[in-house]
């Protein structure tokens, strides 16, 4: 069976489901759905590392792949969750290339990087021979900059450049903001950013995906057709409002005839 990195640099299309809630049993119900990865947020949530953790294990055991964004581009904020061994991880807000190059150093073990060695979940609680482990790890987790700034686009080339990225995810409403259109993800400025940045990507052979709050099929479409190889739409927290509210006006109609 391919591994969610294996799919991601053969070009394969893949979607992905943001969980916010502390309840790892989601992430184990979605993940049995079949989606590719399951978006693990600690960024705006009110998560803690026992949370992420069971988080992770839950994904495993319902064969998807766990990505877990971290609040923000610290090597010690990084440092636990590559402990747990997710299959990916996640930079918000790089706006330059030197912060991406830091991104990736703190998650390589010298010489690559300046990644400090105490792995635990990573190499199976010390069942796996370390030597192997170390040797294997830079393939092991896949290494996601996120784009959410006009910065960043403007120094996307640069970035580019960087050997250790796997892959850049574009985040449409900080991005907006940037360029004082908060919220407004299809002004015509914004989406000009996004283009361009999907064309950097693309003529590089990167991978490059979109994180957004889209349920319906026409918004997914939306953003495939722009040229975006994997994306994460939805939460659980919009699946439970959506369908929680649906639920509500029925009965209200039931209750009123």
């Amino acid at each position: 069976m391919e591994t969610f990195r294996e799919k991601l640099k053969a070009g394969k299309h893949l979607i992905g489901f943001e969980v916010d809630l502390c309840d790892a049993c989601i992430s184990e119900m979605v993940g049995m759905l079949g989606y590719d990865y399951i978006w693990i947020d600690t960024e705006h949530e009110a998560m803690d590392y026992q949370t992420v953790l069971m988080q992770i294990i839950a994904c495993k055991a319902a064969g998807s792949a766990s990505v877990v964004r971290i609040p923000f581009n610290e090597p010690y904020l990084a440092k636990r969750i590559l402990e747990m061994g997710p299959d990916g991880i996640i930079f918000p807000m790089v706006n330059s290339a030197k912060e991406a190059q830091a991104a990736i150093d703190a998650c390589l073990y010298p010489p690559l990087g300046k990644r400090g060695f105490g792995p635990r979940r990573a190499c199976r609680y010390g069942a796996e021979d370390l030597f192997d482990y170390i040797r294997e790890a830079p393939e092991r987790t896949c290494r996601f900059i996120q784009l959410e700034h006009v910065d960043a686009i403007r120094d996307l080339d640069s970035m580019l450049q960087i050997q250790g990225i796997d892959g850049f995810i574009v985040g449409p409403c900080d991005l907006s903001g940037s360029i004082g259109h908060l919220n407004e993800i299809f002004h015509p400025e914004v989406l000009a950013l996004i283009d361009e940045a999907i064309a950097k990507c693309r003529e590089a052979g990167m991978p490059i995906g979109v994180a957004v709050g889209a349920n319906s099929e026409e918004d997914v479409r939306f953003w495939f057709e722009r040229g975006f190889q994997f994306i994460s739409a939805g939460s659980d927290i919009s699946a439970i409002v959506s369908t929680a509210k649906k639920q509500a006006e029925m009965m209200r109609r039931v209750f009123h005839n």
